[in-house]
């Protein structure tokens, strides 16, 4: 049922792609959509409609209130910086993750540790779907990160690093 879901929205937002392209920019992405299209983007980044619909999800995510917005750049170093492979991509499913973690959890909205954990889990499947089409596109502190997530560790290590990192 959830997978059914996930392909309901993506082909909703993905079949009004031709649209965007041809410069009608009144597309919208809903709140019922976010979860579905964020699991899209977390297991298909380079889509050729993966674009596009990261823009359609940041510009719902920049104006909506249904979720609470927090980006601690210690949290996600080296990211955002110029040269850093992928940047722009894992940026945004790190928010968008978070976002949908939030709508998936409304008990949760504006919880810093679960979804600062939440998005960084996707931004690392994110980024090892992308070193599997390009070994050269590897970021040691996320290769540090897949290790802790691997081995368990990754929450009690971003626990003090969100705290920390992140003012309410």
């Amino acid at each position: 049922m959830r997978f059914a879901v996930l392909i309901v929205a993506a082909a909703t937002v993905i079949s009004s792609m031709p649209a965007l392209a041809a410069g009608k920019n009144d597309l919208k992405v809903s709140t019922s959509q976010v979860v579905g299209l964020t699991k899209f983007l977390e297991e298909h980044p380079r889509n050729e409609q993966a674009p596009a619909v990261r823009a359609l999800m940041l510009d719902w995510e920049d104006k909506t209130k249904d979720v609470v917005d927090y980006v601690c750049p210690g949290v996600l170093a080296p990211v955002p910086n110029d040269g850093v492979p992928n940047g722009p991509e894992l940026l945004a499913q790190f928010i968008l993750s978070s976002a949908a973690f939030q709508i998936a959890n409304p008990s949760q909205k504006g919880a810093l540790q679960p979804s600062q954990l939440a998005g960084m889990r996707s931004m690392l499947k994110v980024y090892q779907a992308f070193l599997a089409s390009d070994p050269k596109a590897r970021i040691p502190r996320f290769d540090e990160l897949l290790a802790k997530e691997a081995d368990g560790s990754l929450p009690a290590y971003l626990e003090p690093v969100v705290a920390a990192e992140c003012k309410q």
